[in-house]
Order: C-alpha cells, then structure tokens, then sequence
C-alpha cells in the first residue's frame, strides 16, 4: 500500500512530551488517539497545518481541524480545563474557518489555567488514526509554528475490504446524560473506544442528528450537555451486544463521577493581563506594612535575616574545549543523579508533589537551548564553570522580565538547577549562611532546592521580592509548613538584621516596627502552642495507662516513610493503619512487586522490630478510580466495587501487593488488612491469597491477618467473623456514612453524620464485644479515635487501640492517662442509653469537666 507523510507543526512552544507521560488515562491510553503532548511556555494556540476547523468547542479549550488529506487532528488545551467554561480563552476563529499553518486559533491565560486546571499540558492527537499507518512523534524543545511535532505516514485511500454485515439492527431506550461537564473530551473518548471493540456501525443521536459514535470528534460536534436527551442505532453482527454495552456506560458516567459540583456554578474569574510578580505592584498606605502576595499560611512574629546568594567565582578562560565539555557532562552526570536520589527519597515518603518539581529539574539539565549555549561557549575557550552559569543565567533573565507568573517561577527553577550544577563544577558544596532561631528570612528569591533545606526550628517564615503564589518555592513551604510572601515590596530588602517584624502569611503582609504589645500577643500564641507540644512530648514515649492500671495502645495513621519515622518520635506504638494507596494513585500504571516491597519493609524497620505494622490492601473504587484499572463509573460508589471487593476482583493486583507486603514481615510484626468486608466469604477468599503466597514465599513469621469493621453487616457479624479473623480495625468514617445511610461528603447532610451517633457507638460496642468473645483485639483507626473528647468513651466501650494521625499521638495519649477505666465504663453506658448526637455530646463535655477539675 502506498504511503504519504503529513507534517504537523507544534501548536505551542515549549518541551514536547510523550503521551504516554501524561498523567490523564484517556490521553496517555491513546482513547482519544495517538499523538504528542506539550508543555507549553507561550499563551497562543497556533495551527499545526493548513485545514478546516470543523470543531471549536463552546469552553474554548479544545478545536479539531480537519486536514485536505482527511486527517482529523484534535489539539486539547490543558487537562480539566473544560470545567472552566471558557473563563481564560479566547477564540480567534470560528468553526468553519479555512486556517492556515502557524495562524493564531486560540489565546489563554496561561497563569489562570496554572492556578485553575490540572495542568498546561497541551495534547495533539489524530482522532481518526484508520488512515495513518504510522506515529513519528519529535522530541526536545519545539518553537510553535516552526518545529515538525508529529510527522505522520498515511495510506492511500482504499474500499475496506471487511463489508459490515447490516441484517442486525438495534437501537437503545432514551438516555439521560449525567455527566457534569456533558460529554467533552474525556468521557466522549471512552465512549468511542468503547464503540470502536464492536464491528456494527454504531450512531448517537441527539434530536434530528445522527453521528458515527466511534469518532470522538463527530461526537464532541453533537454538543451533548448534562441532562440532554440521547440514543444509540446499531447495524451489523453484534448490534444488540454493543447497545446494551455502550448504552450501560453512558447511563453510569463513561468513568466519570455523576456527583458533580452545581451545574450553574460559574469558575472563578480569570486574572487580568497584569501578573504582581514585582514587589511594586503592591504598595501600603502604611509605611510600616509592606505587601507581597500570600504564599503560604501562618502568622508569624521573628527577626530579619537576609539570605542572599552568593556569587560563585568563574574562570572565564578554559584549559581545552575537550576537557572542558567532559568537566560539564560530569557536573551534569552528577546534577542528574543527585536529583535523581533525592526524587527517590520523596517518592518513598509519598512527596510525589515535591518529587514531580525536582523531576522537572532533571529534564532541564537535558534541555538542548541550554546545553547549546553551554556547548558554544565552551567551544569558543571558556571554561565549563564560565559558559554554564552564562548559559542558564540569560535564559533565566529572559524568562524573568516576561510579565508572567508562571514564566517567572519558571525562572527560578532555572536558575536553581543551573547553581547545583554549577556548584559541582566548581567542585565543593554550595555555602549556606548559619542562620540564627527565630529568623523570618528576607531573600530577592529561593529555588525549590533552598526552600527544601530550610531547617524549620530556626526558620519561622520568609519572604522573597521575586515568585508568585504558584512558584515551586512557595508550593514547597505550604507543604513543609512555613509562612511565606512572595512578591514583596523591594523596600524589605533594607530592613535591618535582627530587626523585629510580624509575617502573616495569610494576608501577605510584613509589619515592621511592630508595637510591644503586638509582638507579645503574637508571641504567646506561638509559646502556648509549643508549650502544650512539649510537655506532652515530653511524656510521648510513656505508655497511655489508665489510673488505674489499664493499657491503651497508641499507634498511627500513616502514608509515608516518614511519617513512620515520626511517628516513632513521637511516641507512636506501632501503626495501626498503612493506607497503601499512596503506592498507587498518581500514576500510569501499578507499581511494581519490588518497588512496593522495597517501602513496606522499609517502613517495618523504621518502626523497629517491636512494633506493629498494620497493611491494608488497596483500597480504591468508583470514587477513585486508577488510571489503570478500568472501572465504570457507579451512580453510587460507595455502593459499588469497592475496599475487597475490587481486591478480589483482580485477583493479580492483589497478589502482587501481597508478596511485597510480606516482604516486611522479617522485620516487624506484620498485619495484613482487608478493608470493606462485609461477608465471612469476603473474609475467606482473602485470607486465603495471604495464605497461600506465605507458603509459596516459604515466609516463617506469623502474620497476622484482619478486617476493617465499616459496614453494618461486619459489626452485626462480629462474633462470627472474629473466629477467623485475627484483629479487628474501626474505620468510624465509613462505619457512620453506611449506618445512618448518610453521604459524609453530602453538603447538607454531612454535618450530621456524626460518628457519635448512638447507633454507631451500639455498632462500635457489638464489634468490640464479638472480637473479645474469641480473644481477639479491636482497634479504631477512624477519625473519631482523634477526636481528645472521645478518647474516655472509645476506651470505655472496650476498645483495645487507638490509631490516630502522627501528630495527635501524644494529646492522644494524655488524654488516656487522665481517666481511670471505671470512670469510662460509666460515660460509655451513659452515651448507650441516650438517643441522641447532642445528648451523648453534653455527655462528654460534663465527663471532660468534671474529670479536669
């Protein structure tokens, strides 16, 4: 068959991606089509190639062009953008348009979508790949309208040689479309992959208007919003088979939540043309107030202490070209490795935000602008050292000046990752000033790498003249808990050393000359705090036992290595709950046997060996589906396929997390956790994958296996369950939510979705009872084991542990030792025999009075 290329220019500058990089299933699964992403720097949408726009879509985020020779080439701006209803675009054709290759098609706000969608990525695809034999996706840094993005191989035009047999008819019942954002891109490509498994002709209609249900463009021109009126035609050998398919999975969502936000909500408005990224653009009547954008939460009361660069010194002649490019491709070797361990480090403690700035990082080192500038320099006689920070501190400065948040914190990046390299250039660690305790730092800018060493027992806060709100370097302090401003007025750059000065993070205010009394009440927040802190760490490693004499285990809530590690610092007994799906959410696909089992036995032996590890299983469903693993969307789902169930589902993916959760049993006391059982047969069928992947592993040590109570059923079964079961673990979130028949996310029945419900604390009390009956322990792990006033009540119904979150265990632990056990049992039959939230809660607070005394 004859072939031909067609050349697709890059609609966008910036670095081309692969899409199977993309963190979206129906761009990375190629539903949509294959083709190339881009991570755009620019804010104009141009055409790939001469054609016909035969597509704009109403949000303005999305167009297809129909090419001469009959391609459809689909080019979608940003991920979850279509939710913002146009806010942040604006079109520069209309459908219908003749478009030539390079014209301008659409404009956007690239610091609003920054702030508002999920991501920039932008992704071209082929929606109608029938004529395209093959893919030759480009790589690197493209310039939009110059560079050949996507190069594809057409066959010739010829009759199909398989005729559709049309004796087989149907059609579908009306189908009322629920989606929240109707059918856009995302679900209308799951809809036509779906279509396209079956050999009929397959037709939506809407209205008068009938379209080919396997292209996703003809589809998306129907225009189908929430709540309008659809069906489905099919002819051919499998017609019947394929309604009732593609029908079920447009009536459950087409792997969508049907539980959208209000459908008439209108997004945020978009920013004005004008970014604040200078500190000029903010400036208070006050002259003792100094203004900047809000970064990072949290009010604050320090000393000045300027933080500044230093300059590095650079030989500007080199000793060779040859030597000289070999010390640069060293430094890189050595940068790219660096960043590459300490992307691995986040990883394992769950830092996947962290991780995905620094891996940013590592593909700047390899960023061919850069390397050419370096590379020239290099060839013209300067040294390594010289033609590097030259190279990265012109590209830095260019993207500066630009009046653009996201370019600006762009910058930054730059030069954070040219100075690591630079430092292994010049051979020796980068200097860090000593910084005194207490200071609020005053810095032109940090990169990520400056804010990630920041030590938080001296470091209160800091503020920068550069950045924004959005920078790497602010979303670094919001996650390590430091206040912050950005965008500082530039006059904070001559406030003294030690001079006394208030951050508030949230306003993005900086108070110089603060008054006495000012500082003092700011102060004492921040003493109390820390005082109530310490003296309940103090004690943190002390066993919570009653007055007299009973034992409550006290253990954490954890999602990370390093939670593991603080937990046990801070008194933590063991960990009561391993919520695993850190492992697994975030990603094109499952992790890998090893890599599962390199982090659970790591976090064993961060506990110790006489510690407890509690794994639970995976535990995903409907609500929060994994790229991975297809699931059609459930009107309810937390009804659905859910906890066990989708574990025993597939049965590989459990298999494979059991043996790597077995990988850490030489090192602890290791408990496996299945969530959601409802049924002795659930609790069977699991039991016996664990089983019998101990016995093939030849694993010695006894490992525990249990449940987690959050269902009805499970606590009316306790008894029973509890002779095959090893321990039992409350999950009180769910437990509430499936008891009282209430959804704990619904906006106006949450609130009364109270775990002290009386009926929950019956459900809690008869699982405690029927664990007890065959000797086994029950702990809660749910919110309500948190909750310091609940603390006597959980212990009096009998509760054995307490699983909390890493930073209540030492309030946690107090609190158990202030009461005495017979004191409890009373509060506990007391809350039994009311019928009421409130009435249980007056409990509680006349128990905590009167006991505090």
């Amino acid at each position: 068959m004859a072939k031909k290329e067609l050349h697709l220019l890059a609609p966008l500058s910036g670095p081309l991606i692969p899409l199977s990089d993309i963190p979206d299933p129906t761009f990375s699964q190629k539903m949509v089509g294959d083709g190339v992403s881009i991570d755009p720097i620019d804010e104009t949408l141009v055409a790939p190639c001469d054609g016909v726009v035969t597509l704009l879509h109403k949000a303005h985020h999305a167009l297809t062009i129909k090419t001469p020779e009959g391609v459809e080439v689909l080019i979608h701006i940003g991920l979850e953008t279509v939710g913002l209803k146009g806010a942040g675009f604006t079109a520069k054709i209309q459908e219908g348009d003749a478009v030539r290759a390079g014209q301008a098609l659409i404009a956007f706000d690239a610091a609003y979508l920054a702030e508002h969608a999920a991501s920039l990525l932008t992704q071209m695809v082929i929606t109608n790949g029938e004529q395209v034999v093959a893919y030759h996706a480009a790589d690197g840094n493209a310039e939009a309208g110059k560079t050949v993005a996507l190069t594809l191989e057409l066959a010739e035009s010829t009759a199909s040689a398989n005729t559709i047999s049309r004796d087989d008819k149907a059609e579908s019942d009306e189908i009322i479309v629920l989606n929240p954002q109707g059918l856009h891109a995302r679900p209308t490509a799951v809809l036509a992959a779906a279509a396209k498994h079956f050999h009929s002709d397959i037709r939506l209609v809407k209205g008068e208007k009938s379209v080919n249900a396997k292209s996703v463009v003809a589809v998306m021109g129907l225009d189908v919003q929430r709540h309008d009126r659809i069906s489905l035609t099919a002819s051919g050998p499998d017609a019947d088979a394929a309604i009732a398919e593609i029908s079920h999975m447009i009536r459950t969502g087409l792997g969508e939540s049907l539980h959208g936000g209000p459908q008439d909500a209108k997004p945020p408005a978009p920013k004005s043309d004008f970014h604040p990224t200078k500190a000029e653009s903010r400036r208070s009547e006050n002259p003792d107030v100094l203004l900047g954008v809000a970064a990072s939460p949290g009010l604050v009361a320090g000393t000045v202490f300027h933080l500044r660069q230093e300059e590095m010194a650079t030989a500007e002649q080199g000793r060779g070209a040859q030597e000289e490019a070999s010390a640069l491709l060293a430094a890189l070797a050595g940068a790219k490795s660096d960043l590459g361990e300490l992307q691995k480090k986040l990883r394992l403690n769950a830092d996947t935000g962290k991780a995905a700035i620094f891996a940013a990082h590592q593909e700047l080192l390899e960023d061919p602008e850069l390397l050419e500038m370096a590379q020239t320099g290099i060839a013209q006689g300067q040294s390594a050292a010289f033609a590097w920070k030259k190279a990265f501190t012109n590209q830095a400065e260019t993207l500066s000046r630009l009046n653009n948040e996201l370019l600006a914190a762009r910058a930054a990046d730059i030069n954070d990752v040219g100075r690591r390299v630079l430092t292994l250039l010049s051979g020796g660690a980068s200097q860090t000033a000593e910084i005194p305790a207490g200071s609020i730092l005053i810095a032109e800018d940090l990169g990520p790498s400056d804010t990630a060493r920041l030590d938080r027992a001296k470091v209160l806060g800091f503020c920068t003249t550069g950045g924004s709100a959005t920078s790497h370097a602010s979303i670094l302090a919001r996650s390590i808990g430091i206040a912050a401003i950005a965008a500082i007025d530039e006059r904070a750059l001559a406030l003294p050393n030690g001079a006394s000065v208030v951050l508030n993070g949230d306003t993005g205010e900086l108070r110089q000359n603060p008054s006495e009394q000012e500082l003092a009440r700011v102060r004492d927040l921040q003493a109390e705090t820390e005082r109530r802190r310490q003296e309940e760490q103090a004690v943190a490693a002390t066993p919570a036992v009653t007055p007299d004499g009973h034992r409550i285990k006290v253990v954490a809530n954890i999602g990370s290595l390093s939670e593991a590690e603080e937990s046990v610092s801070l008194g933590g007994e063991g960990v009561g709950l391993l919520r695993s799906e850190f492992l697994f959410l975030q990603r094109a696909e499952a992790p890998s046997e090893d890599e599962q089992g390199e982090v659970y036995a790591a976090i064993a032996q961060a506990l110790g060996g006489e510690r407890d590890l509690v794994v639970r299983t995976l535990d995903v469903g409907g609500d929060k589906p994994l790229a991975y693993l297809p699931m059609a969307a459930e009107i309810n789902p937390f009804l659905g396929v859910r906890g066990i169930r989708i574990n025993l589902l597939d049965a590989h993916l459990l298999r494979v997390q059991v043996r790597a959760i077995l990988r850490a049993a030489p090192f602890t006391h290791l408990h496996i956790m299945f969530p959601m059982v409802s049924s002795i047969e659930e609790l069977r069928e699991g039991r016996a994958v664990v089983l019998e992947e101990q016995k093939n592993l030849g694993v010695a040590e006894n490992v525990a296996i249990g449940i987690m109570i959050e269902v009805p059923s499970a606590a009316m079964l306790a008894a029973g369950l509890a002779k095959e079961a090893d321990f039992f673990s409350i999950g009180t979130n769910d437990l509430t939510q499936y008891t009282l028949a209430i959804d704990r996310g619904h906006p106006k029945l949450a609130p009364f979705a109270s775990p002290l419900h009386p009926g929950v604390l019956h459900m809690i009390k008869r699982t405690v009872e029927g664990a007890h009956s065959q000797g086994k322990w029950v702990g809660v792990c749910g919110g309500l084991a948190g909750e310091i006033p609940a603390v006597p009540l959980l212990i009096g119904l009998g509760v054995d542990e307490l699983s909390v979150s890493v930073s209540a265990i030492p309030s946690v632990k107090a609190a158990a030792r202030r009461y005495a056990l017979a004191d409890c049992q009373t509060l506990a039959r007391q809350a039994l025999a009311v019928m009421t939230v409130a009435e249980v809660r007056a409990l509680l607070a006349d128990f905590s009075s009167t006991h505090n005394a």
